[in-house]
């Protein structure tokens, strides 16, 4: 760990003294252009700071060649700490000139002129981002100055609008100091990646070495060999024969080996090793013709369910056959290669036209959905195909594989059974998800979290009753995003458990403070998320979540999806009776989507449905959308279960679901998601024209 710090710290300071010539040569032009521009206002007190800020820079570029030499000299003079300290210290002289700048304006400066010092010292502090932030610290030293002069200057001064310009040097400084954070940490990933790529270099090196040594060794062995069989030749000539047999079954074994190094056990394709071998002749071939190469990345749809059910032999018989069927369908020169379980990968050599590829991915996704009978077992299968094409979607073999890899599986998260070309999407998406993957797992860490609330009104009092708890995520860049955008990334992290937990423990709290303040809210309502009910206790959180924060059970309601308990119909039931007995009311949330039976609602321990919006919204235009909420209405009261519709924007909808008894509802036409603190106003603002979309009625 030291020693990829020390290298870190190797890299950084190199790359600061890299730059350091062009950057203080372009401090010595701005210095010249400055004083030019300012000199008419402030005369010959400017030369002696022109000539400072011009020595200093000058100082630093004799720094940056001394430790160019002291560098080919193993830093016989000085440590490369010692000498980046040296160079930090500059760079906070240079600041702190800069800085000095701006108290040569005489009270008489016009506001022009005051501006445009206000401007030169933004300019100079955003510019030296890109060649300071190297080392963070002498970026630090850079700009501090200068901000300190700016805000000093700025809030000695007895005019109101300098207060302002004091406060804006602030945050501008905050932002300067955020953007060279953010350019320093891309600086240190990719010096991190170099020395990665330095110890793997370095370990291959070794390992060919060794390689070398084990071939020069069999060479010398073969040597030795060849040389006793001469000798034993010469001494026994009858045994002539039994020698050369021996010596021949030795070099058929060696054969053997390497072909077994290269090739597949299971289906004797080539393995990975000879297909990046070819992949990279058929690019170089390629390269001299003009002409295309197509890698097709091929995985088999679901073969993990005929290992698990059929048993692995069963599983391996299928890709020998799926592996011969991929031979029929390529040319000799073609490559059809396994890269292991049930991925294959086929090179396509000199292809003229891509539009070509059609006839052959089309033979291909035939073959392999073609039954295979193995063991009295009828087997069907298919495939998903993903094609990069050199040189439009990769210049080289590992670029061509991701590539192809990126969109194979941009299939399988479509459906399956298809083939897709590369695109520039593809790994562009990939990558934002990775990002944003990483920003919601500091997220959860990092408070930004929210939980909004939409109130829910009564349709027969129009009063509000309780409310829905809803997640939102407050991104440090992106803003206030809506659950959509970031909740199925949280599902496939395994995310989606914390983040539940956090809503429920933070609505439950909100609700015993509006209780304590006297505020009619009877309920709060709380999404539960699969993950929570099949890999956690949910049972046992959600009573030490009401022990907590005190919150009485008969406040709490869990909202559960209908398509969830249908996947999950035993443990479903069993958790949502143990909720049940605890006194919380649970409710089905979007139902109408899921294929629920009546039978079926019957067997569950809850006391609400909630109508989902995509059938409320089009209830005054959609006859079959307006048919269906009565049924479900209908059959709601039938069982004798609370009914509130979701979506409602319209007044329309209000009078469509009143009269046919729906009792309660939540939408915009009320209110949108708010903060606990707006929920709160609502109650307190006697005004009605601050009350807006709402119909709230104190009691």
């Amino acid at each position: 760990m030291s020693d990829s710090l020390s290298k870190l710290d190797s890299l950084s300071t190199k790359e600061l003294f890299k730059t350091a010539l062009s950057a203080n040569m372009t401090v010595i032009a701005g210095t010249a252009i400055v004083g030019a521009f300012f000199y008419q206002e402030l005369g010959e007190k400017l030369i002696l700071w022109i000539v400072s800020i011009t020595l200093i820079a000058c100082s630093r570029i004799l720094i940056a060649k001394l430790y160019t030499i002291d560098q080919s000299y193993n830093f016989r003079r000085l440590s490369q700490r010692r000498w980046r300290d040296l160079y930090v210290t500059t760079s906070l002289l240079t600041g702190t000139a800069w800085g000095m700048l701006i108290f040569y304006l005489t009270p008489e400066a016009g506001p022009i002129m005051v501006s445009m010092m206000y401007i030169i010292l933004a300019a100079v502090m955003a510019g030296s981002i890109t060649v300071l932030t190297v080392v963070f610290s002498a970026f630090f030293a850079y700009v501090t100055p200068i901000f300190l002069s700016i805000f000093i200057l700025s809030i000695s001064m007895p005019a109101k609008q300098f207060l302002y310009i004091s406060i804006a040097s602030v945050l501008y400084y905050i932002f300067i100091l955020s953007a060279g954070r953010i350019v320093h940490k891309r600086f240190t990933q990719n010096f991190t990646l170099h020395i990665e790529n330095d110890e793997l270099i370095s370990k291959l090196h070794e390992q060919i070495i060794q390689k070398q040594i084990a071939q020069q060794e069999l060479m010398d062995y073969q040597q030795q060999l060849e040389e006793t069989v001469e000798q034993r030749t010469r001494e026994l000539s009858e045994a002539n024969e039994t020698l050369l047999d021996e010596i021949n079954e030795r070099l058929r074994i060696e054969s053997n080996l390497k072909h077994i190094a290269h090739h597949d056990t299971l289906t004797n394709l080539p393995n990975r090793l000879l297909l990046d071998a070819r992949l990279n002749h058929a690019i170089e071939r390629a390269k001299r013709s003009h002409r295309h190469v197509a890698v097709m990345f091929i995985d088999l749809d679901h073969f993990k369910n005929i290992n698990d059910s059929l048993g692995h032999d069963v599983g391996d018989q299928l890709l020998i056959s799926i592996s011969q069927r991929l031979m029929n369908c390529v040319r000799e020169g073609d490559t059809v290669a396994r890269l292991g379980g049930d991925e294959f990968i086929i090179i396509i050599e000199q292809v003229q036209d891509i539009g070509d590829l059609d006839v052959l991915l089309k033979k291909i996704m035939k073959v392999t959905s073609q039954t295979v009978s193995i063991d009295d077992h009828d087997l069907s299968t298919s495939a998903s195909i993903g094609i990069s094409i050199f040189p439009d979607d990769g210049s080289n073999a590992e670029q061509l594989m991701r590539n192809a890899d990126a969109a194979m599986y941009h299939i399988k998260e479509n459906g399956r059974h298809k083939y897709h070309f590369y695109t520039r999407d593809l790994t562009a998406t990939a990558y934002d998800q990775i990002i944003l993957e990483t920003d919601l797992k500091r997220a959860i860490a990092g408070d930004q979290i929210l939980v909004y609330y939409q109130p829910q009104v009564c349709l027969k009092t129009r009063k509000v009753v309780g409310v829905e708890a809803l997640v939102r995520w407050n991104h440090p860049d992106l803003g206030i995003l809506p659950p959509g955008q970031f909740l199925p990334i949280a599902e496939k992290t395994g995310l989606m458990t914390k983040i539940g937990e956090y809503v429920l423990t933070t609505a439950c709290e909100q609700i015993v403070k509006w209780k304590q303040m006297g505020l009619p809210i009877e309920t709060v309502a709380v999404n539960i998320a699969g993950d929570q009910i099949h890999h956690g206790s949910l049972v046992e959180k959600v009573k030490l979540t009401l022990q907590r924060t005190n919150c009485d059970t008969s406040w709490l309601e869990l909202e559960i999806t209908e398509d969830f308990i249908i996947k999950k119909t035993k443990k479903a039931i069993t958790t949502l009776q143990q909720l049940r007995d605890l006194g919380i009311s649970l409710a089905i949330d979007d139902f109408g989507t899921g294929y629920s039976s009546l039978s079926y609602l019957k067997q569950l321990p809850i006391n609400k449905l909630k109508i989902d919006r995509s059938f409320v919204g089009d209830i005054n235009n959609d006859m079959e959308d307006a048919t269906l909420v009565q049924a479900i209405i209908a059959m709601g009261k039938s069982l004798n279960l609370v009914l509130i519709a979701e979506g409602v924007e319209l007044n329309s909808h209000e009078i469509f679901l009143s009269a046919h008894g729906c009792e309660y509802a939540q939408g915009f036409y009320y209110s949108k998601p708010l903060p606990a603190e707006e929920i709160e106003k609502l109650y307190r603002d006697k005004d009605r024209d601050q009350r807006k979309n709402i119909k709230l009625i104190s009691k």
